[in-house]
């Protein structure tokens, strides 16, 4: 009779664990955006770790539940942000795209962990 309670117990835990984990994990999932054309950059927020953000001409996500072009651009030291700003202005001005790495949604924005600039 223990061992059987102590087994329902267990099983019990792990459908829990799984019923909490498994939807972090679909929301928090990478992505790899590739083409991706700069249509406008803004900083709506003013201190040292705030991110930028990226409008995109030709590229849309489902954050927020609707479609949406807005990528945002997120550092934890200001010497990287400025060179993913630097990519970004750079993408902008030149008509080069942007491949970026992402990282779930925050509201109606797609996170952005990596940005990569190529030519054409």
């Amino acid at each position: 009779m223990m061992k059987n309670m102590n087994t329902d117990f267990f099983k019990m835990n792990l459908i829990v664990f799984f019923l909490i984990i498994l939807p972090t994990q679909v929301i928090a999932a990478t992505y790899n955006v590739t083409g991706l054309k700069v249509g406008s950059i803004s900083q709506a927020e003013d201190d040292e770790e705030s991110p930028f953000e990226i409008r995109a001409i030709n590229k849309q996500h489902k954050c927020g539940g609707k479609a949406s072009n807005l990528f945002s651009v997120h550092s934890e030291y200001s010497e990287v942000s400025n060179r993913r700003y630097d990519m970004a202005m750079n993408a902008m001005i030149g008509n080069y795209s942007l491949s970026v790495r992402t990282h779930g949604c925050k509201g109606d924005a797609l996170i952005v962990k990596e940005v990569r600039i190529h030519y054409k």
